[in-house]
């Protein structure tokens, strides 16, 4: 399974890479919509928690651009060839993989250029950087699997939005709470935020990869 899933993360960072219009469009996206949010305020806003709220907002819509994974097996027709000659399991993890990655590089890029377009103090930088990656994380487990049902029932956009919503509801919550807290001069711990972030991720990827064989064959 390792070289089936060795080949499958190689071709699909290839592919990314080679039609860079998705990844033009992503960060696009979360570059204009942080500096609007910048220019519109004015500096205006003091509140941690506004604060907080609106970058994980930013870095919520700008991932959900990422659901282009698995609708381009459906455009390109390469869903049964795939099927064919890998395993389900491979292309998930591969799938997986990718939407980690984009997800990490969202996430970093609104969370630095926010910090400097919103002239926020952080105060626990290494729990600010700590929420950004393990809350990327659970987003990209949360919505790689949407990204799959979404596409077999052949629903770009409302319906991935709408899925996405109630599972990645917890982890919103719990990033937006702890990042605010990252804004204010007081002590605090991150640890049961991060401890969280990962179960969830942890348990939910496990019931992913369990179930995708099933979503994959209808493909």
């Amino acid at each position: 399974m390792l070289p089936a899933l060795l080949r499958n993360i190689v071709k699909d960072v290839r592919i990314e890479f080679r039609s860079r219009i998705v990844i033009s469009l992503i960060v696009s996206f979360c570059v204009i919509v942080t500096v609007s949010i910048g220019f519109a305020s004015g500096g205006m806003i003091e509140s941690p928690m506004v604060h907080s709220v609106l970058l994980w907002v930013i870095i919520f819509f700008s991932g959900m651009n990422s659901s282009h994974i698995f609708y381009r097996e459906i455009e390109e027709n390469t869903a049964l060839f795939n099927l064919m000659y890998y395993s389900p399991e491979s292309i998930f993890v591969a799938k997986l993989f990718v939407n980690c990655s984009i997800m990490f590089a969202v996430s970093i890029i609104v969370g630095v250029l926010y910090l400097f377009v919103m002239d926020v103090v952080v105060y626990h930088p290494l729990s600010y950087a700590s929420m950004l990656l393990s809350g990327s994380l659970s987003l990209a487990v949360c919505t790689t699997i949407i990204a799959a049902i979404a596409a077999v029932a052949q629903a770009r956009g409302g319906l991935f939005a709408i899925l996405s919503f109630p599972i990645t509801l917890p982890v919103i919550t719990v990033v937006i709470k702890t990042t605010a807290q990252s804004f204010l001069a007081v002590i605090f711990s991150p640890f049961s935020a991060i401890l969280f972030l990962l179960a969830f991720s942890s348990l939910l990827g496990v019931v992913s990869y369990i179930l995708f064989p099933y979503i994959w064959r209808e493909f």
